[in-house]
């Protein structure tokens, strides 16, 4: 069997590495291969990992100008990539286009699928000027309902109207939430429930460097006895964080942080940054947590049972899971402040809880990590692989 593994073309590591802890469930009985731009290949050759000798959205994707040439681009690199390999299985997160390449040449295919794709939340906790995280990015993402048309246009001949393209998306043979049930809640109503499996989160632990550990520990000497707190909204979202981190700062609290912001002189030795972190050591050194509830970022606190806060970005698909962890009483949620001009105040009601150590409901957060670890002990990729096949 030869699988061909496809990401969201601009969803950096968030929408890579599903798929790598995917393949690493069963990459040693099959030829699997992952489209990705040169840069990246290097990197996952050197993980073991085959890639389709194509440079997929590398520099030369920088005269793209808008939605419909980038729509255009993707649709031409993944058939590329089809003929190049002549895949029996393709396995893709979010990649919107997908359906049509697989249904084309009658190759069953696999999602990931996370909650934004099949909303459960109640509608009194839903804001109607919220959008999806893939529409809010950067200006060369496609929405969904344009990315559907596009596609549409580009494959005559494919069995797509403009009006069902995105319903034909998330009707794959296979969904693979990389959640559990008790946060990514299916409706009651869904369609075809049996083709939905949860895998637990799917993230790679990867162990701090010699480099990191040296330049966290001379951070740690400097900031002896304080709290840590760690904020960051991951690789893609760009709410600023900017007034968390002088609010820590000026309190006292050592900082870690993946947001690159200006940071006052005075407190420049309470903050540390880098782009990149190991989040599930991270998390397990941190007194507080503070995040975007991006996809499998707030898997990590509960698995390290660390206390955290939410912050809104305006993105239904983050502020979904969000609500419903506050709901479960394992953190507390700040909106974003053109939701709430009352959101600094409710941010500092909720770091009194946490300093007085009533945030969290630690039974249920070890609730949670109790199904998380069942979750992920229990999935069986070969499983999913034999129900797309039958």
């Amino acid at each position: 069997m030869t699988i061909l593994n496809i990401p969201y073309f601009t969803g950096g590591l968030s929408h890579m590495l599903p798929l790598l802890a995917l393949n690493n469930k069963y990459n040693t009985s099959m030829n699997s291969y992952f489209l990705a731009h040169n840069d990246l290949q290097n990197f996952l050759k050197r993980k073991g990992v085959s890639c389709v000798p194509i440079d997929y959205f590398g520099d030369k994707t920088k005269h793209l100008k808008n939605r419909k040439q980038a729509i255009e681009y993707v649709m031409k690199k993944e058939k590329e990539a089809y003929e190049k390999i002549k895949p029996t299985l393709i396995i893709e997160d979010c990649s919107l286009t997908s359906p049509l390449i697989a249904e084309k040449n009658n190759v069953p295919r696999i999602s990931i699928q996370r909650t934004g794709f099949f909303r459960s939340i109640d509608k009194s906790y839903r804001n109607p000027n919220h959008l999806h995280s893939m529409e809010k990015a950067d200006s060369v993402q496609p929405s969904f309902a344009e990315s559907s048309k596009t596609a549409s246009r580009l494959l005559q001949n494919s069995k797509f109207d403009d009006q069902n393209n995105f319903s034909v998306y998330k009707s794959a043979k296979a969904k693979i939430i990389p959640g559990i049930p008790s946060l990514e809640c299916l409706p009651d109503n869904i369609e075809n429930r049996p083709s939905y499996f949860y895998s637990g989160p799917l993230f790679i632990k990867n162990k701090p460097s010699k480099n990191l550990l040296i330049r966290l520990g001379i951070f740690f000497e400097l900031n002896k006895g304080k709290p840590i707190v760690f904020v960051t909204t991951g690789t893609v979202d760009k709410t600023p964080v900017e007034k968390y981190i002088e609010y820590f700062a000026e309190r006292n609290y050592a900082i870690i942080t993946t947001n690159d912001c200006k940071i006052s002189e005075q407190y420049k030795h309470n903050v540390f940054y880098n782009k990149l972190l190991p989040l599930n050591y991270i998390c397990k050194i941190s007194d507080l947590v503070i995040h975007q509830c991006g996809s499998g970022i707030y898997h990590y606190p509960l698995i390290t049972k660390t206390a955290f806060l939410t912050i809104g970005t305006q993105c239904y698909d983050r502020e979904d899971i969000a609500q419903r962890l506050q709901k479960l009483g394992v953190s507390g949620h700040i909106p974003h402040p053109d939701d709430n001009p009352n959101y600094w105040n409710i941010f500092k009601k909720l770091m009194n809880k946490f300093e007085k150590n009533t945030l969290t409901d630690y039974n249920m957060m070890d609730r949670l990590k109790n199904e998380i670890d069942k979750t992920m002990a229990n999935f069986r990729m070969e499983e999913v692989i034999k129900f797309v096949l039958a």
